[in-house]
C-alpha cells in the first residue's frame, strides 16, 4: 500500500488485512512527522520509508524490491491507502492472481452516472487512446487495485515511472510485451467524490497519446514526400495515375520502414517475419493505392476539383484507415486481456 499523507481509513484497512493472516507492507512517501501518528497505530504492517515524496510509482517500486528478497512463493496485491478498495475485493482478486501466475489481475470499476465525473472522463479518455495506441482493450486504466504472482516482480521493476504515470506505464509495458492483464468487476468506492486523487487527467493521458503522434508524424513526412514526387512529375507528364504511382510506390517504402522500427517499434530480425510483414503492408499500399487514385480522378474528373487539392483530400481521407489496418494487422502481436463479470452477481 502506498500512502502519501493518509488518514484514520488506513489503519482501518491494515487492520482488516491483518484480520484475514495477510502480510501488508505500507510504504510510507515522505508524509512527514504530522503523520507519524497514523503510521505507528497500523497493526501488522511493515513500514517502508521515504525521507521525502519521490510518488507513487517510487512507493510501489520501493514494496516490489523489498518482496523480490523473499523467496516464497505468493501473490501479491497492491491497494489505494484511501478506503477505496474493499477486503472482499482484495481477496477475491489475490486468488485469482495465484490461478494466472502469468498475467496481470486488474480490478475494474464499472463506472456509472453515480460515479464523480472526473473520474468518468479521466477512465474513457485513457481507455479509448489505449485502445487506439495498443489494441488491447481496458475497462479501467486508472485502477490501484492490481494483483500478481511474485514471478512479475522482477518484470514490474524494470517498468519506467516514478509517479502517477508509474501505473499506466505498467500497461502499456505489458500490452505491448504481449502478457496477458485480466480484469474482474469490483464494488466502485468513491470517497467524497474521489477529490483526494492525485490523479491528473491531462498529464498521464498525454502519456499514452505518443504512439499516435509518431505516427502521425511518419503519416506528414511521407505525406510530403509523395505530394512532391507527385507535384514533379505531374508537371513533367499531365498523368494523375502515373504520377501517382511513382510517389506512391517511393513514398510507401520510406513509411513502411519508419512505421516498423519508430512508430510500432517492432524490430524483430526474423526473415520470414520481415516477409509477411512487408507482403501484408504492400497489400495494404496495393489497396490504399487504388482507393487513392479512384478518388483522386473522381475528384479531378468529375468533380473538376484542383488536382494538387484533390490529392491533399484524398490522403486526409485515407489517413485513418491506413493507421487501424497497420496497427491490428500489419504490425500487431499477440495480445490478450480477459474480462470477467461473474464477480459482479456477488456484489449485489
Amino acid at each position: 500500500i502506498p500512502a502519501y499523507e493518509p488518514d484514520e481509513k488506513l489503519i482501518t484497512l491494515t487492520a482488516e488485512l491483518s484480520a484475514k493472516n495477510l502480510p501488508v507492507i505500507v510504504v510510507d512517501d515522505g508524509s512527514g512527522k504530522e503523520y507519524l501518528s497514523i503510521f505507528d497505530k497500523l497493526i501488522g504492517a511493515k513500514v517502508l520509508r521515504h525521507h521525502e515524496n519521490l510518488g507513487k510509482g517510487a512507493a510501489l517500486k520501493e514494496g516490489l524490491s523489498y518482496l523480490n528478497k523473499i523467496e516464497d512463493d505468493f501473490a501479491v496485491i497492491t491497494l489505494d491507502a484511501d478506503g477505496q478498495h474493499s477486503l472482499k475485493d482484495a481477496l477475491y482478486l489475490l486468488d485469482k492472481s495465484m490461478e494466472s501466475e502469468d498475467s496481470l489481475i486488474l480490478g475494474c470499476r464499472e463506472q456509472s452516472k453515480d460515479s464523480p465525473l472526473r473520474s468518468r472522463i479521466g477512465n474513457y479518455i485513457t481507455k479509448k487512446i489505449f485502445s487506439i495506441s495498443t489494441g488491447v482493450n481496458i475497462e479501467d486504466t486508472q485502477t490501484g487495485m492490481r494483483a500478481f504472482h511474485k514471478s512479475l516482480i522482477p518484470e514490474l521493476l524494470l517498468i519506467k515511472g516514478e509517479r502517477y504515470e508509474y501505473e499506466m506505464n505498467m500497461l502499456l509495458h505489458f500490452a505491448r510485451k504481449g502478457i496477458r492483464m485480466k480484469e474482474y468487476i469490483i464494488e466502485t468506492i468513491y470517497i467524497n467524490d474521489n477529490e483526494e486523487s492525485h490523479f491528473d487527467t491531462i498529464k498521464d493521458s498525454a502519456r499514452i497519446y505518443s504512439q499516435i503522434i509518431k505516427f502521425c508524424g511518419s503519416s506528414i513526412l511521407s505525406f510530403i514526400i509523395d505530394f512532391l514526387l507527385y507535384t514533379i512529375c505531374f508537371l513533367f507528364s499531365g498523368s494523375i495515375i502515373l504520377s501517382n504511382a511513382i510517389a506512391r510506390i517511393i513514398s510507401l517504402h520510406f513509411n513502411f520502414f519508419v512505421n516498423k522500427k519508430f512508430v510500432f517499434n517492432n524490430n524483430k530480425k526474423d526473415e520470414k517475419n520481415l516477409a509477411g510483414e512487408y507482403i501484408s503492408y504492400l497489400g495494404l499500399a496495393a489497396f490504399i493505392f487504388a482507393m487513392n487514385t479512384l478518388i483522386l480522378r473522381g475528384m479531378v474528373e468529375a468533380l473538376n476539383i484542383n488536382a494538387y487539392l484533390a490529392k491533399i483530400i484524398t490522403e486526409v481521407v485515407l489517413f485513418t484507415v491506413s493507421y487501424f489496418v497497420q496497427r491490428h494487422l500489419v504490425f500487431a502481436k499477440k495480445k490478450e486481456t480477459v474480462r470477467e463479470n461473474n464477480y459482479a452477481a456477488s456484489l449485489k
